[in-house]
């Protein structure tokens, strides 16, 4: 499978105003580039404005897949291009990878850098605010096209073009779909067992092991 980085965006903190008439400091709308360094935190230049919600070392760079990037756009109703200034607030494009075959822990080496996948993004209402259509956050948990975010481990240089290798899957059965299911689900389709086993895995971020124990005590109430 050939599976590459298309896009690279980062972007600062600026003040926008949105097509609702709100205004906001906000650092979704990150700017393409041709090469980043990436260090703990993430990609040098980028920064993030809910730092509450957003950045720190479990999501410190935010991945979409090219395809997901297109169905989501087509099912939100506009005709964004994940080549532009970014829609999603999405550091890198990429090929070859999706929700569907990326798991939490999965480690790949891009260029000299080793990433780790720590959960799947949760839509905010800013999205919503950005494509100009007030359902995103919501088509996005129930299309289950979320992207994913990553840890650093290892420190380097990433560049358009670098190939995204996976080097480690220890946990194949928690793939980004199945844990955006677990929290878009209905509670009666949930099981007590699925649930568990997500929260047993060590490399799911804390921040997403919170919002599966709130459905854990759901499903106790059913």
């Amino acid at each position: 499978m050939q599976a590459e980085i298309l896009v690279i965006k980062i972007g600062g903190i600026e003040t926008l105003t949105f097509n609702d008439g709100s205004v906001l400091e906000t650092a979704i709308r990150k700017k393409p580039v041709p090469m980043v360094k990436i260090h703990q935190l993430g990609a040098e230049g980028n920064d993030v404005s809910l730092k509450a919600h957003h950045g720190g070392v479990d999501k410190a760079l935010f991945f979409m897949s090219d395809t997901s990037f297109q169905q989501l756009t087509a099912l939100i109703g506009k005709e964004f291009d994940y080549q532009g200034i970014a829609t999603y607030g999405e550091n890198f494009i990429v090929s070859g990878w999706d929700e569907n075959n990326v798991c939490v822990g999965d480690r790949y080496q891009i260029g000299t850098v080793i990433v780790e996948v720590s959960q799947p993004r949760k839509p905010c209402d800013r999205l919503a605010k950005n494509t100009g259509n007030k359902d995103t956050h919501h088509i996005v948990r129930h299309s289950g096209l979320s992207g994913w975010y990553a840890r650093v481990i290892k420190e380097g240089e990433i560049h358009t073009q670098d190939s995204v290798q996976r080097i480690q899957c220890p946990y194949p059965q928690l793939t980004i779909h199945h844990l955006n299911r677990l929290l878009a689900g209905s509670v009666k389709a949930l099981t007590q067992e699925a649930l568990e086993s997500a929260l047993s895995c060590d490399a799911l971020a804390e921040a997403f092991k919170r919002s599966l124990r709130s459905q854990l005590q759901r499903i106790a109430k059913v």
